[in-house]
């Protein structure tokens, strides 16, 4: 027997109306017990109320945008029922779906899922409204940034359950890779050989890095009135034999720690390891006994053996023996950066780019040629004072150009 019964609110707690954000039904629609006919939103929470009892939709009585209390009539159904009774008892005392809006996203993701890891080309803000979902589904997509597009839903009707947006985010994280274009690329011999170097000289020594910054206005006058003479030199000469100077002052600088980690070994000649960046990867040749040479001899060897770096024509030897490195980032930019020590070496030198910065005479400010140093060193060999006082005496020697000269 066909039987006409009204579906109203039930009591959903201590609410006096209720937004009504979605009618999931409409008239002519079959709905089985427990399917889901509208729903609602509170600030805390939102609520799908299900249906009591089976039956085909024959009148709506509420839309979008309605506010409803308990016992407003939400719809009539034509429902088949041996037991009138017993149906106006279920009526009263429906299953009320309550999804709370809030940490939706961390239930979700659980232990697989960071939303930082969706990948981008899934991102939609404004899921198209034609995918059968709860407001609730629907506002975790948008927290996720998932379309629901690539969704196949397995509720009724092709609802879009909690269960599916959950697998399609798994799906997506499992097989990121294959949502983008991506070019694998190998490293370069020096790369891997270099980088195994460097992950151990990072994990294994205790790195301090001392900054300062060195008004070289000197310096760049007598490069500028070389350069007028078509003689070049660039900075990192200059640099080169200021440092073996204050080496020959602070000799643990010039130094490297024997296999046992227990003996330091002192150099009494002073080479120095030049980082050179080339298409493969950075290498270290070597300028041997930088203090017995020129400025113009420093230049010409370094030009010369940086450009066999770059041709990939260093033999071994050239990127063997030296007690002190320094590595140059001035010509590409930046203003500071935190130089790796190249063990057994116990310290390095990082140069950044020349800055022109207002500094303080005595009576104004005027515009001077600075360029910024750091200094990394092993605090096994070397304390705090200790790098202090080298690069205090690094920055007099750089500053003042005739002390370098002499």
């Amino acid at each position: 027997m066909t039987t006409q019964k009204n579906v109203e609110l039930p009591d959903i707690g201590d609410f006096d109306a209720v937004d009504i954000i979605e009618v999931l039904v409409k008239v002519g629609d079959s709905v089985n017990e427990n399917d889901s006919i509208i729903t609602l939103e509170t600030d805390k929470a939102t609520m799908e109320i299900p249906a009591p009892f089976a039956g085909k939709v024959s009148a709506l009585s509420v839309k979008v945008g309605d506010k409803v209390a308990k016992g407003d009539l939400i719809l009539t159904l034509d429902s088949e029922s041996e037991n009138s009774e017993d149906a106006e008892e279920a009526s009263n005392t429906p299953e009320t779906v309550i999804q709370v809006s809030n940490d939706v996203a961390s239930e979700i993701i659980s232990d697989s899922v960071n939303e930082n890891e969706i990948p981008k080309e899934e991102i939609s803000l404004n899921p198209d409204s034609n995918y059968h979902a709860s407001p609730s589904i629907r506002k975790l997509a948008r927290e996720l940034g998932v379309s629901l597009s690539g969704i196949n839903g397995t509720g009724k009707k092709g609802r879009i359950l909690e269960e599916d947006l959950k697998s399609h985010v798994k799906n997506i994280l499992k097989n990121g890779n294959a949502l983008k274009e991506v070019e694998v690329i190998p490293l370069s011999r020096i790369k891997k050989l270099s980088g195994k170097h460097l992950s151990k000289c990072w994990s294994s020594i205790p790195h301090v890095t001392q900054f300062d910054e060195v008004n070289i206005d000197q310096l760049e006058k007598f490069r500028k009135h070389q350069k007028e003479k078509n003689i070049k030199l660039s900075p990192l000469v200059f640099i080169m034999k200021a440092v073996v100077q204050v080496l020959k002052r602070h000799p643990n600088f010039n130094a490297s720690l024997d296999e046992t980690a227990e003996n330091l070994v002192l150099k009494k000649y002073f080479n120095l390891g030049i980082a050179v960046d080339t298409h493969n990867g950075l290498v270290v040749p070597v300028i041997k006994d930088v203090g017995k040479k020129s400025l113009m001899e420093l230049s010409e060897e370094l030009s010369e053996i940086s450009q066999r770096a770059r041709e990939g024509k260093l033999d071994a030897n050239e990127m063997k023996g030296a007690g002190f490195t320094i590595s140059s980032l001035g010509g590409i930019g930046g203003t500071q950066f935190t130089p790796i020590i190249n063990s057994p070496e116990v310290a390095i030198l990082g140069v950044s780019r020349t800055q022109i910065k207002p500094v303080w005479n005595g009576s104004s400010f005027e515009p001077t040629a600075m360029i910024p140093l750091a200094l990394s060193y092993d605090h096994r060999v070397i304390d705090g004072a200790e790098g202090a006082r080298f690069m205090a005496e690094l920055n007099q020697v750089l500053s003042n150009i005739m002390e370098m000269l002499l």
